[in-house]
């Protein structure tokens, strides 16, 4: 009985370390996957960002670079123009950039989302960046229980 009592508290240990591993990187992954639209998304004349010119479509990024902040600073033309005219700037978590490797030359596709933007490789439907309007934002934030 008493062996009993030990296993059953060291599997609820285990359930419990297994609960927190899976709360902690849900909630990393979302840190990287999930921004602000005004901090990730805008007007390559726009330093700051903005998110209020973003068009929806497909995009080609001209220039890959380190941001003063940490983040990766992609530049974004039009795909199928001249590539000349960067148009928009994303900012993505370099962890982000490095798992998805992007590089210049990559296509990528804004998708409009009620929530603000998803951002997809050309070729995959699936998104793998949301940048998500300020005050709906808040929903996405972890908070302690």
């Amino acid at each position: 009985m008493k062996r009993l009592l030990v296993c059953s508290a060291l599997l609820a240990g285990l359930a419990v370390a297994q609960a927190d591993s899976f709360t902690s990187s849900a909630s990393s992954l979302a840190s990287k996957s999930v921004g602000s639209l005004s901090d990730s998304l805008g007007d390559s004349s726009d330093s700051s960002g903005g998110g209020k010119q973003a068009a929806a479509g497909p995009y080609t990024v001209t220039r890959v670079a380190l941001a003063e902040d940490g983040r990766v600073q992609l530049a974004l033309a039009p795909a199928g123009g001249d590539g000349q005219a960067t148009t928009l700037t994303l900012r993505l978590p370099q962890a982000l950039v490095q798992e998805q490797g992007l590089r210049a030359g990559d296509g990528l596709h804004l998708l409009a989302r009620p929530y603000g933007m998803a951002v997809a490789r050309t070729a995959e439907a699936k998104p793998f960046f949301l940048a998500v309007h300020d005050p709906l934002l808040r929903d996405f934030e972890s908070r302690k229980i």
